[in-house]
């Protein structure tokens, strides 16, 4: 099997579609967020960038692949390019085995995943209407929860009062037991993410994530070491090199690779794996209902320590989960809180051309 053309189709969902056509027929899938200014000509450049070095290539050869596409690609939206490409390659050799990526990475130790309901812009919401959010997930099926500022770096220390009051009011109507994360999205000075997490602690915080900026390692360190409350990040962070210095600077309890940024299913495998030597247990960072979600899940179950939920949201830059949905002959939807994979090849998705057609900028 060769790789004879690469695609790159932005989507209204914000979303760009990446599909790896091959001289067999087989049809490999992958996705990477788009840039918002100007997504055809952000997908163009994608595929003047890669094609050369995809075209009669052999896609089974994905490791190898990866390492040169990833030096090559350089940065964080060249990591979320290379994390598409490898997602295709994989869903490729699935559907040439007849084997579901999770097999394809050494097999399944489960594929029945609890999911955890993110929800977020607590920067612009009331307590109250965070807590109505957080209802909607209770009525939804889902029994474990995180609430997000999304605040990021540039509001530092803004209205952390505020935010308490938030998560006290969801902590409430939450049954004992129910676990409550919070992320503060890089929000707090290392001071206020201290005084901010003994006072979560106190009423019964799951994980706290991102208390300080990303690149604020050694302030990780400080709130991870004064809290008792797991400390979650990693996020942000584009390999297994730089989850390696994440973990040797700020030492945080919780590491959180995100399929995209970390550069997809084949690093995420590797950090994984990291983790495991650190003695650090694995929650991903991928809370969106597509393809870079299933994508994460699969790796996700072939941990036999992955014992964390995975993350869900119904938010999304320009997507709502139902049209998402709707490009899918499969559903993907939680049922319960959580989502079951498939035994089908590769990803376990075949898109549906007609609703793929509706949504095509």
């Amino acid at each position: 099997m060769r790789i004879t053309d690469i695609t790159a189709d932005p989507l209204t969902l914000g979303t760009t579609l990446v599909r790896l056509h091959t001289d067999e027929g087989p049809v490999g899938l992958g996705q990477f967020i788009s840039r918002w200014e100007n997504a055809p000509a952000y997908a163009a450049w994608f595929i003047d960038r890669f094609k050369p070095k995809l075209v009669g290539r052999d896609p089974f050869h994905s490791e190898g692949l990866w390492e040169e596409l990833f030096f090559f690609a350089g940065g964080r939206y060249g990591a979320q390019q290379v994390a598409a490409i490898d997602m295709a390659s994989l869903d490729l050799q699935g559907k040439a085995t007849g084997r579901p990526i999770y097999d394809l990475l050494g097999g399944a130790a489960r594929t029945e995943i609890p999911m955890y309901w993110s929800i977020g812009s607590g920067f612009r919401k009331s307590p109250e209407e965070m807590r109505a959010d957080v209802e909607k997930g209770w009525e939804s099926g889902f029994r474990a929860f995180k609430i997000r500022m999304d605040w990021h770096e540039l509001r530092l220390d803004t209205n952390p009062e505020k935010d308490f009051a938030m998560f006290t009011l969801c902590r409430e109507f939450l049954p004992e037991g129910i676990p409550l994360g919070f992320d503060a999205n890089g929000g707090y000075t290392v001071s206020t993410a201290i005084r901010q997490g003994m006072r979560m602690e106190a009423l019964g915080i799951a994980h706290f994530e991102e208390p300080v900026p990303p690149h604020d390692l050694r302030g990780l360190r400080q709130v991870a070491d004064a809290l008792t409350v797991p400390v979650s990040a990693g996020e942000f962070e584009i390999s297994r090199w730089r989850f390696r210095d994440m973990i040797d600077i700020g030492n945080p309890d919780i590491l959180q690779p995100d399929i995209l940024n970390a550069g997809g299913p084949t690093e995420v495998k590797r950090i994984c794996d990291l983790a495991q030597v650190y003695s650090k247990p694995v929650m991903p960072h991928s809370p969106d209902a597509g393809i870079a979600s299933f994508a994460s899940l699969h790796v996700f179950a072939t941990q036999t320590n992955g014992t964390l939920p995975h993350e869900y949201s119904p938010e999304g830059f320009d997507w709502d989960v139902q049209r998402v949905q709707a490009l899918f002959e499969e559903p993907i939807l939680p049922v319960d809180g959580k989502i079951t994979l498939s035994d089908k090849p590769g990803l376990g998705l075949t898109l549906i051309d007609e609703a793929l057609q509706k949504v095509l900028i």
